[in-house]
Order: structure tokens, then sequence, then C-alpha cells
């Protein structure tokens, strides 16, 4: 009985000591269950009232502006007379007048080339000339007295036209061996030597160029055809004067539009620069300096007849030299317009980011109004330099995000900070290594 006794109390006491073990760990295992449960609870208030900081941005206004349309294109100069100089006589080059680069006048020698062959048969068919003119008259004077007969006159007229008709056939051939500027320009690199075998049309001598005026060629799609006219004026910009507007007005367009490429070709006349002139416009007698309508640049304007009385043989334009072209177009009404940089260019749309109030009307640290941001798409029209029109999405007064739009989206808090100006550039030089 004792040992039973003894055994049940061992008993118990294990048991107690099993719930006090059972306990104890239910306790901790407890204690981690609620603190996670707890952590997961703070961290989603945390988050559930968590804001991240203000995205600094830049903005502009959506404004209501003349719209005054350009068609944009790249052209090249030619001059209105351009030619390779060839020789139209076979023979040896015995005399050369020019040198290159040489500025010369109309009717001005270039080459001589041997006419000794020439020379000589020239002699002996003025020779003729003036035997068949002997016999004519001699033949005439008998048929006055009725000694000849008519057909023996006839003869001898033949024969005296056909004398004269040698002699003007030999001096054309000498004349073509005598070659002269056929107008007034400038001159190339010279390509013959003195004693040089030229072939007639197949050997170039030089290139002569007319420097005033100039004719200025580009392309434009075919569409545009309907927007341009015969007078309308254009400008155009070169890299050599970049910071220089000059004009020119439309000339001629092509009669066909280009199948290949679906471009129309169009011809712009214009008078050269002086180089002297451009170092100084707003100085200088030999160009004016005018207004650009509704612009801010200003244009040069040059004068060919100014040009040609003061014997003007520098000039900033060459044939071959490239121009980037603005051809105006009449204005229309006003429209919207915003930087081209503010817009968000995407495979669904268009869109830009506007600045508004927030909806909640929540105050920030200071107690002015929080801002955000919200996207919203847009169909744009006409791009002039960094402007574009916006057909539709925004309204007149709208604020738009013109920075930082990688780092928005709908509903982000942001300040505005304007004081960096739309058109700040670096300075490369002042940067350090």
């Amino acid at each position: 009985m004792k040992k039973i006794t003894t055994k049940i109390n061992t008993l118990l006491r294990e048991n107690k000591r099993l719930k006090i073990l059972t306990l104890g760990m239910l306790i901790v295992f407890g204690g981690i269950i609620g603190f996670n449960l707890f952590k997961q609870f703070m961290i989603y208030r945390f988050f559930a009232h968590y804001e991240p900081a203000p995205v600094s941005i830049a903005t502009v206004k959506a404004v209501r502006v003349p719209w005054y349309p350009e068609i944009e294109s790249v052209g090249g100069f030619n001059a209105s007379e351009g030619i390779e100089v060839n020789a139209q006589a076979s023979g040896n080059v015995v005399k050369i007048y020019f040198r290159s680069g040489q500025n010369i006048e109309a009717g001005q020698a270039l080459v001589d080339i041997d006419d000794t062959v020439e020379q000589a048969m020239l002699k002996f068919y003025q020779a003729q000339l003036n035997l068949q003119t002997i016999n004519y008259k001699r033949m005439l004077d008998l048929l006055k007295r009725n000694v000849a007969a008519v057909s023996t006159v006839d003869e001898s007229k033949a024969n005296l036209d056909q004398a004269r008709s040698n002699v003007e056939k030999t001096e054309a051939q000498i004349q073509y061996k005598h070659i002269t500027a056929p107008f007034t320009g400038k001159l190339g690199i010279r390509q013959v030597s003195i004693g040089q075998y030229v072939n007639a049309g197949q050997t170039p001598l030089v290139s002569l160029q007319a420097q005033d005026p100039l004719y200025l060629q580009f392309y434009v799609p075919e569409q545009m055809y309907q927007a341009l006219y015969v007078g309308q004026p254009l400008t155009f910009t070169v890299e050599a004067f970049p910071h220089q507007l000059f004009t020119a007005t439309i000339d001629a367009l092509n009669s066909k539009v280009d199948q290949k490429t679906h471009n129309l070709l169009v011809r712009a006349k214009l008078a050269n620069c002086p180089n002297d002139a451009l170092k100084d416009p707003a100085h200088s007698a030999m160009v004016t300096i005018k207004n650009q309508p509704n612009r801010s640049r200003k244009i040069t304007v040059c004068n060919t007849k100014i040009n040609h009385d003061n014997h003007v043989t520098s000039f900033a334009f060459l044939p071959g030299m490239f121009a980037a072209i603005h051809v105006e177009e009449p204005s229309v009404s006003e429209v919207i317009t915003i930087p081209t940089t503010a817009i968000s260019y995407g495979l669904y749309g268009n869109s830009v980011f506007i600045v508004e109030k927030d909806s909640a009307g929540k105050k920030d640290e200071l107690g002015k109004p929080v801002l955000r941001v919200k996207r919203v798409y847009i169909h744009t029209g006409e791009q002039q330099n960094n402007n574009t029109v916006i057909l539709s999405g925004l309204k007149e007064g709208n604020i738009v995000a013109s920075s930082g739009e990688l780092k928005l989206q709908s509903g982000t808090r942001v300040v505005i900070n304007n004081s960096a100006p739309l058109d700040a550039s670096v300075d490369a030089e002042n940067l350090g290594p």
C-alpha cells in the first residue's frame, strides 16, 4: 500500500512539472506570435500613413498664344550660273590667263589653245575670198555689157558665198581655241597646265560659279505643296553664322513630285552677303537689319545691287553649303502651347503631369496647400523650336511639370522649384575632371 501511495505522489509531481513546462511554452510561443502580430500591425499602420518626401519639380504654364506655322527643311546653295569650263576644240594649251580662286568678269580670257593650223587656213580662205570677190565683180560688169551669161554670174556668186563661209568657219574654229569666261563669277582650282593636250568637251579646265545671286534648293513633303507659292518668303541659317538669320524668296516649284521619296523640289532665290558686312552687320551699310514680325530674332537682309555697285568679291555663302530653312506660312488663331520637353511620349499616347492641390485639402508644415500631380493624356499638333501645340487634354492656365517627370506618377506629392530657367545650360569648360 505504501508503494502505491509513493508512485501516485511521484506521478502527481511529474504531472505538475509537465503543466508548468507546458504553460511556460505556451507563454513563450504566445509572446512570439503576439510580437509578430503586433509588428505586422505596426508596419501596416506605418505604411498606411506613410508618405514619401515631396519630389522637387519645375513647372510651366499652358498658355494661349498666336501661332505662326513654318515648314522646316534642309537645303543647299546652288549658283545661279555655274559650269565646268571645257574646250570646244582639241589641242595643246599654250597660254593660261587666270589663277585658281580668281574673281573674273564676263568675256575675260581664260585659256588659249594652239591655233597655228587654223590661222594658216584662215589666210588661205581669206585669199580665196578676195579672189572670188574680184571674179564676182568682174562677172557683174560683163553682165551689164551683155558679155557674160547670167548662169556664169550665179556661179561666181556661189563661189563667193562659199569662200566667205570658209573664212567664217575658220574664224569660229579659232575662236573656240581662245576660251573666255561666259559670265562673271569666281573660278575654282585650275585643272590644266601649259602644254597639256585637251579634248573637246572632255577635259575640264576650271570651275566657274556665279556668286551673287544664289539659289537655295530644298525638298518638302508632297502634302505641303498647297502651302507653297512663288514669292513666298522664308528664313534660313547656316553653320558658319549660327546666330544670324537670313531671308530668301521662293523662286520656283518643280512641276513633278519625286516618285521614290514623294518630296517636291523647291527653289528660292537670295542675294549673297558680303563677308566683311557680317562681321558687324548692325554697323554695316552693305546689309540691312530688320525685325522678324512677331518674333524676337532679327533678320539680316543683303542686296545684290549694292554688292555689284561696291564691287564685292568676298561672299559669305558658297554653292554647295547647307542651310536650315524655315518657310513662313500665314498665322493661325491662338492655340495652347507648352514646351516640348514637358511631354512624355509613350506607346499608348502622349501625356503630361499637371499640378493640382490635394483633393482632401491637406496642408504642409508651413500651412500651404499640399500639391500633387495627375497624369493626363493629350493630343499634340505642330512643333516649332521647343514649343508644341496642344489640340486637346489641357486647358489654358494648367500648371504642367516640365522636369522630373521620370520620378512622378499620379498622386505623387511635389514641391515647385522654378529657380533654374528652362533654357539654362551648363558650361562644360567649368566642370571638374
